[in-house]
């Protein structure tokens, strides 16, 4: 696990971001979060995509609790049920992790059907990354939209 407690203001802020964010499930986690609208701990240990362990993904989200780039809520159904929401910070990440989806597609071979599935939000559409980021705001901070799984894409076909 990585240290948050660090002395910030002696880093550069490249080095920063290496330190704070350089790991592999940060990401992937915000991404299963944001895109695929998996906010209980077992939806993103079940369906993510890259199988992470259920003592990686404990540890990741109360790092990314600490970081402030997620923060949990109890269900409203289930009394026990943790809700984890993109904060301000998380929901700023999104376009990096397009910017890393552009450079992963232009230089490496991911996945097909997810390249085609984002292909216009990391291809220089920031109409559509400003659109994803309000609903992304109106889902996780205002809380004024309960969205379906892919919410995104419809919005996105609408657009093309």
């Amino acid at each position: 696990m990585l240290d948050v407690n660090i002395v910030e203001n002696e880093m550069c802020p490249i080095g920063l971001a290496g330190h704070l964010l350089v790991d592999k499930w940060v990401p992937i986690i915000l991404r299963d979060i944001a895109l695929f609208d998996r906010r209980g701990f077992n939806e993103i240990l079940k369906k993510n995509r890259e199988g992470i362990s259920s003592a990686s993904l404990a540890n990741r989200l109360q790092y990314m609790v600490q970081l402030e780039l997620l923060h949990v809520e109890r269900s409203k159904e289930h009394a026990q049920k943790k809700l984890y929401f993109l904060s301000e910070a998380g929901i700023a990440f999104v376009p990096i992790l397009f910017q890393l989806a552009s450079w992963t597609t232009e230089f490496r071979d991911p996945a097909p059907e997810i390249v085609e599935l984002t292909h216009p939000f990391h291809t220089g559409r920031k109409d559509l990354q400003e659109k994803l980021i309000q609903q992304l705001r109106k889902i996780h901070v205002q809380k004024s939209v309960d969205p379906n799984p892919m919410w995104w894409l419809a919005d996105k076909l609408e657009q093309l």
